[in-house]
């Protein structure tokens, strides 16, 4: 089996899957070193050197590290050898350390390819990673294939690659899928294939790429330019020889068949490189080429649920990022072989390797086993017959294992190529096994190994690692049968079937043929089935069958098959029974009908009639149509009509008299009449036959007509109306009849030209007609003449219509009254008043509110007020209808020359305005004057200021304080530029500077400690404190300074201490302590002093390097240090005089180290600050020779 990646370039990128994979670009900044524990190493190979010799070359392939030959190695496979000196931008040759593999240059239709032939464990899945290049393209936008790498199952040998070209190496290809050409085999044992094509031909399936597949590639099997996948990630599934490698996934937004299919990869993995320094160094070249470098990772997780992993690092400075993720197909082989591929056609491209890392998904045990049977196995497994076996063993330990065997009690010896194994070793060990009777009556050889070897004087010993091979099997046969023909079916219907036949046995079959009791002339595509389990172990046949009338009555038809062939020695082999069986339909239709409208309809209405027909039947009906004794030219929405489904239909029929006074003569007088009328649905199965519903019938009321109006009247104003008004009526109109009225017109004693909205009505149906009349001083006239108190006028209207006959239909008359009066004089009236209650001061705005109402009975226009103080009055409307009113607003600033004072100098303003406004005879109408006094008072603008340290202190000289001032004006008019002074404080700045009455403000200022502004007491020098005062200034309307009272704030000052500093230090162990050991110590250093300290370092005498938690401390904050000192001989103070006595006793003799320590720093005069010494003495251990205390034997 093979796993094959093949790289292109494009955009960014999402993994969609063929069966469903997850959607992922997922940046991994750590991706190729893994969180969890790293796999065992494998395969290590940087193709750096002069050469490689665990891998073979295919083609072109060659090493630019080894010495330069003169000519490409020649087609076919060899040992990686050096490059000839090539065609493009390659690197130098002769560039060991510097070199790379190099599987083409930028000649035309170049392929090489390098194979890893010895099988590495599967059991823990893989992780590859490696660094590729491929640039170089003398041809914009059209790269060469791709690079593309492989994993093969590890039981075969894996001694070529598959198809170059658009199959990159990995899957089989049909040349140009001209059928004459040799048919191109894909590599042997195909697993998994993942295609990161430039070109973008391996997305598709052009060239016969997945022969056999279902489903195929989105792209189909055509020839598409430009190519469909370029810049892609795609995924092969298994394959071998000509059949498989279908299309499983690829980075692509699209999986759909309609194109295009674009690539979502986070980046291009063509590299921008087209030319190399001329004369370049291996050295330059690498740097030259270091744009174009890309690093792929791949991992393969382990069974039972592996998923295959691609990251890629663009060189984007993005890192690996995760581009793949998606499920790998089962089962997974015991063992990998693997190899990479490129190739060049009509464009080319530089295509290069290097850093390629294969290790373990998960570690490896210690000793690890993998047994596997060599394929391809010899014909049939009889006994006799001999099955190798391979045992890959693999040393994932950090030491060597001397001794190594293969144990397997079934098999017996187990010969290994050698019997010790370096750390990351892995040596295939093999051995051959005969088949007993006794295996093929087992049906199966099972057997179990495990290898074993010694490593530092003990015994590794592998997990069992386990093989089943069947053997051949008994002959048989299977047959499946479906139908290719959809229902629902019908007599006189074909229906074709599909047998798929299977060798189930171990032994070829010939003459293979299906029989069915109903179809004959089945025909197989092969008449001769390989063993189960090989190429050609099933067929397809096919037949048909023709339903019969008698399978019609039935209502159904099954069939049964069986399939026969026969063994090599004439043994006839037949299948179980299978058998299909079919619904056969029969016709049916049911109608239903129904008027669309409710009725009832008279004489010349048009009744319309829906028509709703079903096929109920089991097969599809044509040519439906319903046929009715009343409605002709019945229309329906289909005339094809499936098993199940419905139409609609539609006709129409119109009312005669005749069918009302069919009704007068066959019912007594007075019963109501109807229509009925019948119809029927029909419609033909595939066979022919015809199927009518039941007859569906509906009936509707029919009646004569009866034509009736009725008419309301009204005055649209409640009045009453003066000699002169227009007066406006509406006229209600509702047809009360059974039939429509045409041509309706209203007439009126006093009203003329009366419009209606609709001159139709149909029965229930209304309008709206609208007239007005002017009130005349005859109407006046009359009514005085009748001497009636109150006057009216009374206008009397008539509706008339036309019915469908012709005739004319009229209403009862309808009256309306209104109240008439002479007309009177206008009047007007204006009510004043100030928006504000006052006070008020000189220069204040006082704002007005003027009041107007029409009080007569005429509409007054051209509303006007004036105010002997304020010019520019404006009022919300200038037209009042009588009783209503207006608001008017307008405003007045005080002067000093506008006071009325009496002697107690109390003041006061009075205005007096008045409103005007012009009848509908052009008389000017006017109010009573309205005037509004307010009170004004004379300016008393105040200021206070409060005064305030932000911090408590006590403060130092040097220190900033910063103050707060707040401003309030507590007089009864505005203030402006706000400003504060302050004796020591300069800068000082205020949220606002203008101040309504009542309002305040904050400002603020700072203020750094000098030594001259301090005020101290004589009998406590250290006491002392400064004072400062601050006034607040503002300037009045009228332009006057006005200033707070001074506001004053002390604080108290202490002139700067020493500054001090205090040390504590301890062993973070209790000891005691041996020669050798390394001893912790904390250092706790505090600022006791008053001022601030900077640059905190400890020193100790016996400690080198001591770090500090923080090296700057406020006063009374502290911080902790720490230094390691590791115990020596010379540095120890022992005390002999008892030596001999504890020596007696098998005593330890005492000794201890003592150091010393000392803190220092810098205050902010910069002067040195030290504190006392501190020091801390530990106990040491001294241990007699030979006897071991903590692992370490006695100095």
């Amino acid at each position: 089996m093979v796993l094959g990646i093949g790289l292109s370039f494009g955009a960014t990128g999402t993994a969609h899957a063929l069966p469903k994979t997850r959607d992922l670009v997922k940046t991994e900044p750590n991706a190729g070193r893994q969180t969890r524990a790293a796999g065992s190493t494998l395969v290590n190979e940087t193709f750096t050197g002069v050469d490689a010799p665990d891998f073979t070359g295919v083609g072109s392939a060659c090493l630019t590290g080894a010495a330069e030959v003169p000519s490409p190695p020649a087609p076919g496979d060899h040992p990686l050898g050096g490059c000839d000196p090539g065609i493009g931008p390659v690197p130098p040759n002769n560039a060991a350390p510097y070199g790379y593999l190099r599987l083409t240059d930028s000649r035309n239709d170049q392929s090489g390819a390098v194979l890893y032939n010895n099988p590495v464990p599967a059991n823990e899945g893989l992780n590859v990673t490696f660094d590729q290049w491929q640039y170089g393209s003398t041809t914009p936008n059209t790269p060469a294939d791709g690079i593309s790498f492989f994993l093969v199952n590890g039981d075969g040998a894996l001694t070529h690659p598959g198809a170059f070209g658009g199959s990159l190496g990995y899957a089989q290809k049909l040349p140009d899928d001209v059928p004459s050409n040799t048919f191109l085999p894909g590599v042997d044992r195909g697993y998994l294939g993942v295609g990161l094509d430039v070109l973008g031909n391996y997305f598709g399936d052009w060239e016969h790429r997945g022969n056999g597949c279902n489903p195929r590639s989105p792209a189909g099997t055509g020839f598409r330019i430009p190519a469909p996948g370029a810049n892609m990630v795609t995924v092969r599934g298994p394959g071998d020889g000509l059949e498989g490698y279908c299309f499983m996934t690829a980075t692509s937004s699209n999986f759909s068949t309609s194109s295009p299919w674009p690539s979502t990869l986070p980046g291009r993995l063509q590299g921008p490189t087209t030319a190399l320094p001329p004369g370049a160094t291996p050295q330059e070249a690498e740097a030259a080429l270091e744009e174009s470098r890309r690093r792929v990772h791949i991992e393969l997780s382990p069974a039972p649920n592996p998923v295959l992993t691609v990251s890629i690092d663009f060189n984007d400075g993005h890192g690996f990022q995760q581009v793949l993720h998606t499920p790998a197909p089962m089962p997974v082989p015991p063992t990998y072989k693997f190899g990479f591929a490129a190739s060049t056609g009509l464009f080319t491209d530089e295509h290069l390797i290097r850093h390629v890392v294969v290790t373990s998904d998960q570690p490896l045990p210690r000793l690890n086993l993998v047994k596997q049977v060599v394929k391809p196995l010899p014909g049939d497994l009889v006994a006799g017959s001999r099955v190798p076996y391979q045992f890959v063993v693999t040393n994932s330990g950090g030491t060597t294992i001397n001794g190594l065997t293969v144990n397997d009690p079934k098999i017996g010896p187990v010969s290994c190529p050698t019997t010790t194994l370096a750390p990351n070793e892995t040596v295939t060990c093999t051995a051959t096994y005969t088949v007993t009777a006794a295996d093929v009556r087992h049906g199966s050889i099972d057997n179990t190994a495990t290898a074993t070897g010694t490593s530092d004087g003990e015994t590794v010993t592998s997990l069992p690692s386990s093989e089943s091979v069947p053997l051949d099997q008994p002959p048989g046969l299977e047959v499946e049968k479906a139908t290719r023909t959809s229902g629902p079916y019908h007599v006189g219907q074909t229906v074709a079937f599909d047998y798929t036949v299977r060798n189930t046995g171990g032994a070829v079959l010939h003459d293979v043929k299906v029989n069915d009791d109903h179809v004959t002339g089945i025909s197989c595509q092969s008449t001769t089935l390989q063993p189960v389990g090989s190429p050609g172990d099933s067929t397809t046949c096919t037949g048909s069958y023709t339903i019969t009338q008698d399978d019609g009555t039935a209502g159904f038809v099954t069939n049964t098959a069986t399939a026969t062939g026969l063994t090599e020695d004439g043994q006839s082999v037949t299948s179980p029974e299978t058998d299909a069986t079919l619904p056969v339909g029969t016709p049916h239709v049911t109608l239903t009908k129904s008027a669309d409208e409710p009725g009832p309809f008279f004489v010349g209405d048009t009744v319309h009639y829906s028509y709703t027909v079903q096929n109920t039947g089991t097969t599809e009906l044509h040519g439906v149509l319903v046929t009715d004794d009343r409605v002709g030219g019945i229309s329906c929405g289909t005339t094809d009509l499936t098993a199940g489904a419905s139409t609609t239909c539609h006709g129409t029929y119109t009312v005669t008299q005749a069918d009302v006074d069919v009704c007068h003569q066959t019912n007594p007088p007075g019963a109501p009449c109807h229509v009925t009328n019948i119809a029927v649905a029909s419609g033909t199965d595939p066979g022919g036959n015809q199927a009518s519903s039941d007859q569906a019938t509906a009936t509707v009321e029919v009646r004569e007509h009866a034509p009736e109006l009725s008419l309301a009247k009204r005055a649209d104003e409640p009045g009453p109306f003066l000699v002169g008004d227009t007066v406006h009526y509406t006229y209600t109109a509702r047809n009360t009849g059974n039939t429509e009225l045409h041509n309706l017109q209203i007439t009126d004693d006093h009203v003329t030209g009366i419009s209606c909205d609709a001159t139709d009505l149909a029965p229930g149906a209304s309008t709206t007609c609208h007239g007005s009349y002017t009130v005349t001083q005859h109407d006046l006239d009359v009514c005085d003449t009748n001497g009636d108190a109150v006057c009216h006028v009374t206008n009397i209207a008539t509706a008339h219509a036309t019915d469908p006959s012709g005739n004319q239909t009229q209403s009862e008359e309808a009256v309306a009254t209104v109240e008439v009066r002479e007309r009177q004089a206008s009047a007007l009236t204006l009510a004043k008043a100030a928006d504000e209650p006052g006070p008020f001061v000189v220069g204040d705005t006082v704002r007005y509110t003027y009041t107007v109402r029409n009080t007569g009975n005429t509409e007054l226009h051209g509303v006007l007020v004036t105010d002997d103080h304020i010019a520019d009055i404006r009022c919300d409307t200038t037209d009042l209808a009588p009783g209503a009113g207006t608001t008017c607003h307008g405003t007045y600033t005080i002067t000093e020359h506008d006071l009325i004072c009496d002697q107690a100098s109390r003041c006061h303003v009075t205005n007096t305005a008045v409103a005007t406004a012009t009848d509908p005879s052009g008389n000017q109408v006017q109010s009573e004057e309205a005037t509004h006094t307010i009170e004004v008072r004379q300016h008393a603008p105040a200021l206070t200021l409060t005064k305030k340290a932000d911090e408590p202190g006590p403060f130092v000289v040097g220190d900033t304080v910063h103050y707060t001032y707040t401003v309030h004006n507590t007089g009864n008019t505005k203030l402006h530029n706000l400003q504060i002074t302050d004796n020591h404080v300069t800068g000082i700045s205020c949220d606002t500077t203008d101040l309504a009455p009542g309002a305040s403000t904050t400002c603020h200022g700072t203020y750094t400690i000098a030594e001259h502004d301090l005020s101290c007491e004589t009998a406590h020098p250290d006491t002392c404190h400064i004072t400062n005062l601050a006034v607040a200034g503002a300037t009045d309307p009228s332009g006057n300074q006005i200033n707070s009272d001074e506001a004053e704030f002390t604080i108290r000052v202490r002139e700067h201490e020493a500054p001090h500093l205090t040390l504590a230090k301890k062993a973070d162990e209790p000891g005691p302590f041996f020669v050798g050991d390394t001893v912790h110590y904390t250092y706790h250093v505090q600022n006791t002093g008053t001022t601030e300290l900077h640059n905190v370092t400890v020193q100790d005498d016996h400690v080198s390097e001591i770090t500090c938690s923080a090296t700057h401390l406020a006063p009374g904050q502290s911080t902790t240090c720490h230094g390691t000192y590791r115990v020596t001989k010379h540095d120890l103070v022992c005390d002999k005089t008892d030596r001999a006595d504890r020596a007696d006793k098998g005593q330890s003799d005492t000794c201890h180290v003592t150091n010393t320590a000392v803190a220092t720093a810098t205050d902010p005069s910069g002067n040195q600050v030290r504190s006392d010494e501190a020091e801390f003495t530990i106990t040491v251990c001294l241990e007699k020779k030979h006897h071991h205390h903590h692992g370490r034997p006695e100095e």
